[in-house]
């Protein structure tokens, strides 16, 4: 139970003290200093969509998983893992909807620290899940343990990386 116990606090404190560093990052990022991201009109309808959509996708995994769970099928995956990968995956239509549709970047967002933050979010944690794999805490008994998560937060922020260098690309070459 102690184990437990530990375990839910220690994960309650990384949200809390995670919420509160997001707040600075969100500050970082913006041109103006404000914790708010500023969209215009179309912006906002856009992002409603890839939120709809996102939202579609998160439902849709965590039924699969419900299904998958009451017909006694196990994935070599913790449950959190599990979780968080069907979070991933809603966000990450979401901001791939939000990119392809110019919804993505806010209009006070200053990329240059967008980017350093997105690096060091994705070094961090890809820096976390190589350690784990190379220590064995990653696949244990056949299971994928906790820092699953924080390669799957990695690969997020490479993924979010590319999409925005491809839509870039994709710009300049639809204005020549």
């Amino acid at each position: 139970m102690a184990y437990s116990l530990g375990r839910s606090t220690g994960l309650a404190v990384g949200i809390v003290v995670g919420l509160i560093i997001c707040v600075f990052v969100f500050k970082f990022m913006n041109r103006d200093k404000g914790v708010r991201t500023r969209y215009d009109e179309k912006q906002e309808i856009e992002r409603g969509k890839g939120y709809k959509w996102g939202f579609y996708a998160l439902a849709i995994c965590e039924a699969a998983q419900a299904l998958l769970s009451t017909s006694g099928i196990k994935l070599p995956l913790e449950a959190a893992g599990l979780h968080f990968l069907a979070i991933v995956i809603g966000v990450m239509v979401q901001v791939m909807y939000c990119i392809w549709h110019d919804a993505y970047v806010g209009l006070n967002t200053n990329m240059g620290r967008f980017a350093l933050v997105a690096i060091v979010i994705a070094g961090f944690n890809l820096a976390v899940a190589v350690l784990a794999i190379v220590n064995g805490s990653m696949l244990q008994d056949g299971m994928l343990k906790g820092p699953f998560i924080n390669l799957l937060c990695g690969l997020m922020f490479v993924v979010i990386g590319v999409e925005l260098l491809l839509k870039k690309r994709a710009d300049a070459a639809e204005e020549e």
